[in-house]
Order: structure tokens, then sequence, then C-alpha cells
């Protein structure tokens, strides 16, 4: 019997995305780090740039504002959803926290990591998925292929004995009765070997 699937599923409630883009002149660049790019490229900076490291310096540089402790927790307790478009941090965390961090982009407060300035600031929806269920039947071909990868990788020899043996191995609970006859193993072999 398939198991039974919820309708939609809520991806990342609590949400924020900052939208970068890179900053311009001196006081944005990393010190010690080589020029920015030219204009005529602007995407450039950022593709040399992982998004969880980004997410660590926006925290790192919002970390020192100690004045102003609603910000400073609300920043710790933050975490990294994603990077989009070498463009968007999306972070995630309680609603509390994502009102400070609200409250500090409205007042100007929030810095941006090093190297970009804060286009803006928002709230991103729940995301909805409609989970695609699986099917229980898995054809004996793909079993096969399976089993025999496996086998290899382990380094042991494939003959039609030890195949059963493995098969039988790896799937117990359904016992040797739904093994496929020596005839019925032949022919998908042969037919998965085929050009």
């Amino acid at each position: 019997m398939p198991l039974k699937m919820e309708k939609f599923l809520q991806i990342a409630p609590h949400s924020l995305a900052i939208v970068l883009g890179p900053a311009e002149g001196p006081a944005g660049e990393r010190s010690g780090a080589a020029p920015p790019a030219p204009p005529a490229q602007p995407r450039q900076l950022a593709r040399h740039h992982i998004g969880y490291e980004i997410f660590a310096d926006f925290k790192a540089e919002n970390m020192q504002h100690f004045w102003n402790k609603k910000v400073t927790a609300a920043v710790a307790e933050t975490f990294f959803l994603g990077w989009i478009d070498e463009q968007v941090l999306l972070i995630q965390g309680k609603e509390e926290h994502l009102e400070a961090l609200r409250e500090g982009w409205t007042r100007r407060a929030l810095r941006p990591p090093s190297g970009f300035h804060i286009r803006c600031l928002g709230d991103v929806s729940p995301i909805s998925m409609s989970p695609i269920s699986q099917s229980q039947f898995i054809p004996l071909g793909e079993i096969l292929c399976l089993a025999i990868s496996a086998m290899n990788s382990a380094r042991k020899p494939v003959t039609q004995e030890a195949l059963m043996e493995h098969l039988t191995t790896c799937f117990p609970a359904l016992g040797r009765a739904w093994l496929p006859t020596r005839q019925a193993l032949l022919k998908v072999t042969v037919v998965r070997t085929l050009p």
C-alpha cells in the first residue's frame, strides 16, 4: 500500500531575503582583497563567493552592534537558508528575531557583508511543495543492475549464484519467493547488455 503523502508541504517559513549588490568604492572592499570588479561586470564579484561565507560575514558585521542587543541577539539566532542567483541571501529564524532584523533595516542599522551593499530586505512567503509519490515497484532490470554494480564495487565475482545470494541479502523482507528464475535472470541481463 503506498504511503499517504501530504498534499502540500511548507518549506522555509519565517524567512527573509536580503538582496545584495557589489559594493562600490573603498568602503565596501575587504581588507587585503583584490580591487572590485569593473562596473561593466557587476556580477563577477558574487561568482567567487559561497553563500554560506557571505552569510557568516553578514553575521560577523552585525554582531558588532554591541549597543543594540536586540539586533545582535537576532543575528546570532538566524541561520543560513540559501543563496539564490548569486545575489539573494535567504535567512531563517524565529519571528521575533526576523522582526528585529526588519526594524534594523528600516532604521538603516543593518550592515552588509564586506564587499557588498544591501539593495533591499523583505519577507519570503513560505514555499509550497507538492510531494511526488514513488511507486513500490522497481523494475527487475534496475534491481539487477544495482546489485551487479554493488558487487563489482565490492570486488565480488558476479555469478548467478552469487547474484541470487546478494539479492536475498539486500532484500530479506521479501523472502526467496520473489527472486527471479534463472531464465528470467538470463533474459534481463542479456537484454541489458545489448547495445
